[in-house]
């Protein structure tokens, strides 16, 4: 039916009366907040190299907030889902693909830090309290892989790759026995260091002294090598580095040693590579830089994800892998991209 002239005006009248507008069409469903505009405010190029991995019409989405440090993302296929910790909680959390609901995994889990799956798929994370190298098998009962070294037990077993061989390559910078927060305080009785581990051992190889606070680690994606970075800021005047190390004998030894990015103004923590074997890493060092800092393999800076919290750890997730997500501080990001991570499977 059309309306006539007189017949719309009487029917706004009506409408006025009542209180109303005459917004005929308004929308009247929950309320929510306007879209930010595309592209995100998250991107920074620094290079134009980085615009083939940003994506024009995406957003930047904070699933869940309310953890007290947010750490060691690690990707389930499988399962469609990224395990992460709330360390000063003792908690491992789950981040569900599929229904977007984050839930806690496990309890008082020893103050779990960083995860990785290994080539069968089971679960392995890096304990502070007691320090030691954790394996979830599948009949739900658990194997310590590494818990001293030369019969001192370790610092704090901090992030870890899994070898398609079935090693495991962990560091150990002692983070979680500096403070009653996220592990229990305590002197510690070996050097930082990296070291190599397998079901064979009775305890870990030492790959590495050379390095004064071994953190984030991530395998190159040819599997040839590992990236490890150095938060060395925190407890000493030297910089934050990337190093690079060439994988020997199965990943029981290292050689040529090479930093790719030393930094004064970011610390580093843990990594992902991408295949075409940018690294994107952690990056903390305030407004600017806080989110994730992606270099060529060469160190080059190539572009960043700003967020407004600092970023400790990251993960590519999804069915695609093009998916970055994020673990900063009390709260869970992801960024879709216009690469892939990294695969070794």
């Amino acid at each position: 039916m059309k309306l006539g002239r007189r017949q719309f005006l009487s029917a706004t009248a009506a409408l006025t009366a009542a209180g109303m507008t005459p917004q005929l069409f308004a929308y009247r469903g929950p309320q929510a907040s306007p879209p930010a505009r595309y592209p995100s405010e998250a991107w920074k190029i620094e290079d134009p190299r980085f615009e083939n991995y940003t994506i024009f019409n995406t957003p930047l989405e904070r699933h869940w907030s309310g953890g007290f440090w947010t750490e060691g993302p690690a990707w389930n296929a499988v399962g469609r889902y990224v395990v992460f910790s709330d360390i000063p909680r003792a908690r491992q959390m789950r981040w569900d693909e599929a229904t977007n609901q984050v839930s806690v995994l496990r309890h008082n889990v020893g103050y779990s830090n960083g995860h990785t799956f290994d080539a069968l798929g089971r679960l392995v994370a890096c304990e502070h309290t007691p320090p030691r190298v954790l394996r979830y098998e599948w009949d739900g009962s658990t194997t310590v892989l590494a818990e001293r070294y030369q019969g001192k037990p370790l610092n704090a077993p901090n992030d870890l790759v899994a070898l398609p061989s079935g090693g495991v390559i962990f560091t150990d910078p002692g983070y979680g026995a500096h403070f009653d927060y996220e592990g229990s305080k305590r002197e510690l009785e070996l050097e930082t260091a990296i070291y190599f581990v397998d079901d064979g051992l009775d305890e870990p190889i030492l790959l590495s002294e050379e390095i004064i606070k071994p953190n984030g680690i991530v395998l190159t994606p040819d599997g040839r090598g590992i990236y490890v970075s150095d938060s060395a800021p925190t407890h000493s005047d030297e910089p934050a580095r990337i190093v690079r190390w060439t994988l020997n004998d199965e990943g029981r030894s290292v050689s040529d040693r090479q930093v790719v990015v030393s930094s004064e103004d970011t610390i580093f923590d843990g990594m992902a590579c991408d295949e075409d074997g940018n690294i994107w890493s952690s990056a903390a060092g305030g407004e600017g830089i806080d989110g994730v800092a992606v270099f060529s393999s060469q160190g080059e800076l190539l572009g960043r994800v700003l967020l407004p919290e600092v970023c400790s750890n990251v993960c590519f997730a999804g069915k695609a892998r093009n998916r970055l997500f994020m673990t900063a501080s009390q709260s869970i990001y992801t960024l879709y991209t216009a690469t892939r991570g990294a695969w070794l499977g």
